[in-house]
């Protein structure tokens, strides 16, 4: 077989060899994976500062209705790209494709911080963020997925997105502290376009350690119909829906935590702080134990505690405490779902010989159309009928999630499959 082949459980190492997804390594090499790490939260913080879009262009003296429209030109964009990614990195290769969009996101700042001259350039800059993020976010992960053995994967994975979990969170304190001191809250569009710029070079560092390593080739990148076709009708649909309805379920209590904290006298900003620092310490600090787990059992588990966060929500009448423990509950349960279904479908993908890096990316399609689409459901819940009852609507989702997490395939890269068959050989 030829290094050209569809085949997603085969590649190459670099002498030429052909060699099958088992023989790939557990580890990478930290001159690789740190600068990427690196570059994944310097991207990620820059996307996070359109959290700040608000409070600039109020700032700016400018209509308060524009911050909305520069992020949903953002949005559209992040939709569109999602489709290119692949089809670009096809032609110029993964990780030149990352540094690009770490450059698009480096004018993307600038575009920003030169919104103090001339406002109309904010909504470029929306535009060059919706394309780097989704461009970064879509095919971050296939650069380790192509590199490591499935059973690894989630711990790596795992670690990626606590790396931008991180970025996301510090964005918008960073900016807030470096406004206090400057006086405005351009420096930090200004700061992150520096830092994208580094971001760029980290990537071109990874490029040039895993040259190399062994990889899957993946000349199927690009998204295409018969490939989305073939994912929709094998199993590995389930894991894609799943993560299109816990986008929705963490869409629908982060948009609307104000007016559910305001309703039940509590504060919001509790729930935003919480949340982060759940998340990013967990995900580095369990990641190298959740790949020893396995993992149909842990996505029902997670989905149990979500549902667990939620009653807690509903139950809630103005506790302070119980808001904390809630929040942790939902961090722990929502910030771990993503990393773990996404491994489930790529490893179920290359077992049932379905496109691994169609899947990837169909996965974060999955999540972003959740994540965009259900404020617009929520917001008229909430208009019409109250924040608890929007949060009823989260729990049912949480509910369908346990269902099909009931019906997923044993994977037979499941580390608890492979401890039987390693007993079963012995």
């Amino acid at each position: 077989m030829n290094g050209g082949s569809a085949s997603p459980l085969r590649g190459r190492i670099a002498d030429g060899t052909v060699i099958t997804a088992e023989l790939l390594p557990s580890t990478l090499d930290y001159r690789a994976f740190v600068p990427f790490l690196i570059a994944s939260i310097v991207v990620a913080a820059a996307y996070g500062t359109s959290f700040l879009l608000p409070d600039y262009m109020d700032a700016l003296e400018t209509d308060s209705r524009a911050a909305g429209h520069i992020i949903s030109s953002g949005m559209a964009t992040t939709l569109i790209c999602c489709y290119l990614a692949g089809w670009l990195s096809k032609r110029i290769g993964l990780l030149p494709t990352l540094a690009v969009a770490s450059l698009f996101m480096a004018l993307a700042m600038l575009a920003f911080a030169g919104a103090t001259i001339d406002t109309r350039a904010a909504y470029g800059g929306g535009l060059l963020v919706g394309a780097a993020w989704s461009v970064f976010f879509i095919l971050a992960p296939l650069q380790l997925i192509r590199h490591l053995r499935p059973s690894a994967r989630i711990q790596y994975l795992t670690f990626l997105s606590g790396s931008q979990m991180a970025g996301l969170g510090l964005a918008a304190p960073l900016g807030h502290l470096l406004a206090r001191y400057t006086g405005s809250l351009a420096t930090i569009y200004t700061v992150l376009a520096i830092a994208c710029l580094l971001a760029a070079a980290c990537v071109d560092l990874t490029r040039r350690a895993m040259s190399r390593l062994s990889a899957l080739a993946m000349p199927d990148i690009a998204i295409t119909l018969a490939a989305t076709t073939t994912l929709l009708q094998k199993c590995t649909a389930l894991p894609v829906a799943m993560i299109a309805i816990s986008a929705c379920i963490f869409a629908g209590l982060s948009t609307y935590q104000s007016a559910y904290s305001a309703s039940h006298h509590l504060n919001s900003d509790l729930f935003f702080l919480v949340f982060t620092a759940t998340s990013v310490v967990l995900r580095f600090s369990v990641a190298h134990l959740i790949g020893s787990l396995p993992l149909r059992r842990l996505a029902f588990a997670l989905i149990l505690m979500t549902a667990a966060s939620l009653v807690l929500f509903l139950l809630n009448s103005g506790s302070t405490s119980l808001h904390f423990v809630a929040t942790v509950l939902f961090a722990a349960g929502y910030g771990l779902s993503y990393s773990t279904l996404n491994t489930i479908a790529v490893n179920l993908a290359g077992e049932h010989g379905v496109s691994v890096p169609t899947t990837s990316q169909i996965f974060t399609l999955a999540y972003f159309l959740g994540l965009f689409g259900f404020p617009m459901v929520g917001g008229q819940l909430v208009l019409g009928f109250g924040p608890d009852v929007m949060l009823l609507s989260l729990l049912g989702a949480t509910a369908l999630n346990a269902v099909l997490a009931t019906r997923l395939e044993q994977s037979t890269t499941d580390p608890s499959h492979l401890r039987k068959e390693l007993t079963h050989a012995d």
